[in-house]
């Protein structure tokens, strides 16, 4: 609906006025024929016909559009009067500015503030009518604490007031105190429950590396064997080692007249007779140096000096009593010479 046009004083283009309401146009829209309408009256005309109410041409709310700026502004400079002027208020304002003004007007009328009062009284008389509003509300004067109406002011008893409220906090509290309790009993199970789990996936951690550790035991006791077997060997090896030195040292005197036979060994190269023979052939003349050797060793005086000291230190038992053995690792030395020469050639 638009503003009445008996509100406005002076003259009012009828171009500015509703072609569905007569009045003066309030949020004013335009049609694509140039017919202007109230929003909230072209609005429920639609909702029936689809035509414009002024020619009736075709028309929906899609087409239609804001009103032109220089009417918008010949709107907004039109006079009006207060629609409280009823009411006493002489106030004359533009279109543009009704709103701001009819926010402040003292000759409006609203509603008390205070809760359950129905009255309604002017702006300017709002305070006067809260100092004497019956639905008023303000503390206790005795101290208690509690916001009284008037009305109920001498209906107030101070101590069933806080007897009440006392009741009232606590039937909160334990509300809130059985509302703890139950969330503090869940969080308990969940965590008796996450426990559990976890005690068991330790104790199945537990298992896991015992048999780890059992496996590893066996592994190392499995290396423990093989390293003492390795020692043994070694140690025995090592045995071996030293009576080869052993025998090496006895051989080395023997080895020493070597090269004054190797003439012979020459010949027995080109000898096609069996190494067997040459062997016997050779065993009494290695018997007779054996012999010799022991004789030199016995006496001091074929020798010189440097010799004869080394031959007092050097005991001569072992020698002699080790000569058969000696004749066999010499028979045997000769066997792998007569190898290696026969294989050469």
């Amino acid at each position: 609906m638009g503003y009445d046009l008996e509100r406005f004083v002076g003259y009012v283009n009828e171009g500015l006025l509703c072609c569905v309401c007569r009045d003066v146009l309030e949020r004013p829209l335009q049609a694509p024929c140039e017919h202007a309408y109230c929003s909230a009256c072209i609005s429920s005309w639609l909702l029936h016909h689809h035509s414009c109410p002024e020619d009736r041409l075709p028309l929906d709310v899609g087409s239609l559009k804001p009103l032109y700026r220089y009417m918008r502004n010949d709107l907004g400079r039109l006079q009006i009067r207060c629609v409280n002027a009823g009411q006493g208020c002489e106030t004359v304002c533009s279109l543009e500015n009704l709103h701001t003004h009819e926010d402040q007007c003292q000759f409006a009328f609203i509603a008390c503030q205070n809760a359950g009062c129905p009255v309604q009284v002017e702006r300017r008389g709002l305070e006067a009518h809260l100092s004497e509003c019956m639905f008023r509300s303000r503390e206790c004067p005795n101290g208690c604490g509690h916001t009284l109406l008037s009305v109920d002011q001498s209906q107030h008893n101070c101590v069933a007031e806080l007897r009440t409220e006392v009741e009232m906090l606590r039937a909160e509290m334990l509300c809130k105190v059985d509302e703890v309790r139950r969330e503090m009993e869940s969080r308990l199970d969940s965590q008796r429950r996450h426990m559990v789990q976890k005690e068991s996936q330790l104790k199945n951690d537990v298992e896991e590396l015992k048999g780890q550790l059992a496996r590893v035991m066996c592994d190392v006791r499995a290396l423990l064997g093989s390293e003492r077997l390795r020692r043994q060997e070694l140690a025995e090896a090592e045995l071996e080692k030293r009576e080869l030195l052993e025998l090496l040292q006895d051989l080395q005197p023997t080895r020493s007249q070597i090269p004054a036979e190797q003439p012979t060994a020459i010949q027995h190269r080109e000898d096609p007779l069996p190494i067997w023979w040459e062997l016997h052939r050779e065993e009494p003349m290695r018997h007779q140096q054996l012999e010799g050797f022991s004789q030199s060793a016995t006496s001091p005086s074929s020798l010189p000096s440097g010799q004869c000291r080394n031959a007092v230190s050097t005991p001569p038992s072992p020698l002699l009593g080790e000569a058969p053995r000696k004749s066999r690792s010499l028979t045997l030395d000769c066997i792998k010479k007569k190898n290696r020469e026969v294989t050469v050639i």
